[in-house]
């Protein structure tokens, strides 16, 4: 599977391949990363993880 690139557009966004998104959001005292699917006017979350490179993991296990 090839490498998928991430692009930070802010301290709280990463831009991935085209409608995957991660944001980062400040939940029950701690940062956790949400990573969002998204066409058109809506989205749909995909999970939440506790650091950026668990996030990114959830995206590939989606590709599986």
């Amino acid at each position: 599977m090839a490498e998928v690139e991430w692009t930070q557009r802010d301290e709280y966004y990463w831009q991935g391949p085209p409608g995957w998104t991660i944001c980062r959001v400040f939940v029950e005292g701690s940062w956790q990363y949400e990573l969002w699917f998204s066409r058109g006017g809506g989205g749909t979350i995909y999970g939440m993880r506790a650091s950026l490179g668990a996030a990114q993991d959830l995206y590939e296990q989606k590709l599986r």
